[in-house]
């Protein structure tokens, strides 16, 4: 059975518990860690945590700064997947922050779905 592992991103976890998963994802390379909620307040730490990690992706629900988001889907284009937080967030609002800082076309469609359907299923 194919698996992945997903570890919550936002407060109260701190930038040392997103540290030792992608610890653990680099000597399982063939398990991707996806950090959730773009990290939280940590989101620069998970972006830099994901681009370290080759198995490491970025779900970007919860980001307070429309910027972590245009900065995740840049430095990540492939390990970007969209997620809203719901019912938390706002699914509308999440999606449209998304479209706000893609071009219409692959990468946005990647983002939107394709990768995530890429990752292997539980």
């Amino acid at each position: 059975m194919d698996s992945r592992v997903v570890v919550h991103g936002s407060a109260p976890t701190t930038e040392d518990d997103l540290s030792t998963p992608a610890a653990l994802a680099r000597r399982y390379p063939a398990v991707p860690l996806v950090i959730s909620q773009l990290g939280g307040a940590h989101w620069l730490t998970a972006i830099e945590l994901a681009r370290e990690t080759p198995n490491g992706y970025l779900e970007l629900s919860a980001a307070s700064i429309v910027f972590a988001v245009r900065l995740g889907i840049a430095e990540l284009p492939d390990h970007t997947v969209f997620g809203s937080d719901a019912p938390y967030g706002d699914p509308a609002l999440s999606r449209t922050t998304v479209e706000r800082v893609t071009p219409p076309g692959e990468l946005r469609a990647r983002v939107l779905g394709g990768t995530m359907a890429e990752l292997p299923r539980l």
